[in-house]
């Protein structure tokens, strides 16, 4: 569960650079008469489209940025391990368990 909200704060990021970068960009070229309508359709527009398209390789930059802060260990491949929700509200569990 964290680290998709890693991976969609990464998204975040990731496509709000362009949209502001447009934004600016657009509003200094029609200054000083701001065009309203091109303006939302656009930046709206890419509102939509690009976290689709960029949350792939925001998953994989947060998955690289987890890696660093967390290194693999032999844990992570223990084979008596399952990590996932269980009924008591423990992250780890043996196989074995019900």
């Amino acid at each position: 569960m964290g680290f998709e909200l890693g991976a969609a704060a990464i998204a975040a990021i990731i496509c709000m650079g362009p949209l502001v970068l447009a934004l600016g960009v657009m509003a200094a070229i029609t200054w000083p008469e701001l065009a309203i309508v091109p303006l939302v359709l656009v930046l709206g527009l890419g509102a939509l489209v690009l976290p689709v398209l960029l949350y792939p390789s925001s998953y994989t930059t947060w998955q690289a940025i987890d890696i660093v802060m967390r290194p693999v260990s032999s844990d992570d491949f223990d084979p008596a391990v399952i990590v996932g929700p269980d009924p008591s509200g423990d992250e780890r569990r043996a196989v074995d368990d019900p």
